[in-house]
């Protein structure tokens, strides 16, 4: 196994108050040195309710464009306004009376197409999109919604590229009660921010506009504050300072890759190899179950799915992955990714964590949503 060697940010703000940083990694499993130097951003380089993103040699991608917030429903007449629909309205994502704070893309009435008045935005405000499948025979899913707006749904390599960046950031260690922020990545105590998923409400969050309110809607005695009574961080910030809301709890999101059933990860409890669909762990030291490869097929292997640091696990925040193990299977369904996790699973939520067990067309789940990328200008 090759050394791991970590230099974190240097960030400092310019005259004109951006920030811009370099910083230094070695992949654990690759001779790549990713090294990621970052101008000043200016604003006007992605369209509304976007922030820039630092390219990364390690994953072939240049700067680009991602969605600040999970995809959102608006009126193309008022397009700075999410839609939240109230409980009984058939846009609302409920079950048995209960609203999760979802937009139920898939309601009567309710696609998100300009037939119908409506178009997707970022916005702090509005329920996310859910109830929608990644991809479809149809124009009414996460893929096309992205295409319509001359945009692309976020792609596996550009959303490693986000969790590589955010993962060498300070600030985004913190306490699981969103303080204490600012510790070396992996410091003992301290966790990746993982988000809204402890269930405190019960229902995915909308975001808020200021970005200093980092664990805004989840401290239960309405503060929204961190530090608060179960509250949790909901932001993450990149190296060029830019911030990014809810890449890990609030909803799943769909993530444009996919991979055959036999060739997903196998893992192992206690030294025994898994065989099923199961939750394990990147490294030992949380539950019992732990990846013991990364997967076959050319949307796979360790660079694919995990952190830099091959210790880390749930404990350090960086969440779980959901997967078939079976050495011996020959099944070929194809199963697509969704990412980050949701507003119920606890450790299971980080910016790594990764399902593998949706297939591409499902239309009916209410906690997965999604989010666009669009170029750098």
């Amino acid at each position: 196994m090759k050394k791991i060697l970590f230099v974190l940010p240097i960030v400092f703000l310019t005259a004109a108050g951006c920030a811009s940083s370099q910083y230094t990694f070695y992949n654990s499993k690759s001779s790549v040195k990713n090294t990621v130097s970052n101008t000043p951003v200016a604003t006007k380089t992605c369209p509304p309710g976007f922030v820039e993103v630092p390219g990364s040699p390690l994953y072939n991608t240049s700067n680009f464009c991602i969605m600040k917030y999970d995809a959102k429903a608006a009126l193309i007449s008022n397009s700075t306004v999410g839609l939240q629909p109230k409980l009984g309205d058939p846009c609302d994502g409920e079950s048995n009376g209960h609203s999760y704070g979802t937009y139920k893309n898939n309601g009567k009435g309710c696609a998100v197409t300009a037939q119908n008045g409506k178009e997707i935005v970022s916005t702090p405000s509005g329920f996310p999109i859910t109830y929608i499948p990644e991809t479809g025979s149809g124009t009414n899913n996460a893929e096309d919604y992205c295409q319509q707006m001359g945009w692309h749904l976020v792609n596996n390599n550009e959303w490693m590229t986000v969790a590589r960046n955010v993962e060498q950031v300070a600030v985004n260690w913190c306490s699981a009660n969103g303080t204490g922020c600012g510790a070396t990545p992996g410091a003992p105590g301290k966790i990746l921010a993982n988000g809204h998923n402890n269930a405190q409400p019960q229902s995915a969050l909308i975001a808020s506009a200021d970005d200093s309110q980092a664990c805004f809607g989840t401290a239960t005695d309405g503060s929204n504050s961190c530090g608060g009574p179960n509250s949790q961080k909901r932001t993450l910030t990149l190296s060029n300072g830019q911030v990014i809301w809810d890449f890990a709890g609030n909803v799943w999101q769909w993530v444009d890759g996919t991979v055959l059933r036999k060739d997903e990860p196998k893992s192992a409890s206690n030294g025994k190899l898994d065989v099923g669909w199961l939750s394990s762990e990147f490294a030992p030291g949380a539950l019992p179950s732990v990846i013991t490869d990364n997967g076959q097929g050319p949307s796979l292997g360790y660079n694919s799915f995990r952190p830099s640091n091959p210790g880390w696990n749930s404990n350090n925040g960086v969440g779980r992955i959901f997967h078939y193990s079976n050495t011996s299977d020959t099944n070929t369904t194809v199963y697509t990714f969704i990412r980050g996790g949701q507003w119920n699973h606890g450790a299971v939520d980080g910016a790594f964590s990764m399902h593998l067990t949706p297939v591409p067309d499902t239309t009916n789940i209410n906690d997965t949503g999604f989010r666009c990328v669009a170029s750098s200008q």
